[in-house]
């Protein structure tokens, strides 16, 4: 009996530490569609919607941003993003910097430059909630959110 006892309290202990981290999402965990590239250079912009210089899909708020269909995946430290628009893809490396209670920062490379990214759930005004993959690097902002 002690033993019966013994063995499911280890398992409760286990279950209840690797569920811990359950909430936590990381770049591996999905196949990544871009949404929205920006240019960093505020003072290039004369209006904040001539920032956004390409979408993911034809967007009314962003009408002159170029349509372009970046996917990115990540796995065991490297990056690959496909540009299926113009054939090109771009290799890279990611590396885990801190992890939150949702999410996790990482550093990544790609093609030689360096930036950060965040994978972490967005919550919207209706209570649902998707994970989203912001990147920072060369004086852009990229918005990735989960590919269907």
């Amino acid at each position: 009996m002690k033993k019966i006892l013994s063995v499911f309290l280890m398992s409760f202990i286990v279950f209840t530490f690797s569920a811990c981290n359950a909430d936590v999402i990381a770049i591996e965990d999905y196949e990544w569609k871009m949404r929205t590239v920006m240019s960093n250079d505020i003072e290039g912009a004369q209006y904040q919607d001539k920032l956004v210089i390409a979408v993911g899909e034809a967007d009314e708020l962003y009408p002159e941003a170029k349509i372009v269909d970046l996917t990115l995946i990540a796995k065991d430290g490297e990056i690959t993003i496909i540009d299926t628009t113009n054939g090109k893809t771009y290799n890279g490396t990611y590396q885990v910097q801190k992890k939150t209670s949702k999410g996790t920062n990482y550093e990544i490379i790609i093609d030689g430059a360096t930036g950060y990214a965040t994978v972490s759930p967005t919550e919207y005004y209706d209570g649902s909630e998707i994970p989203t993959l912001p990147i920072n690097i060369e004086g852009y902002s990229m918005y990735f959110i989960p590919k269907n």
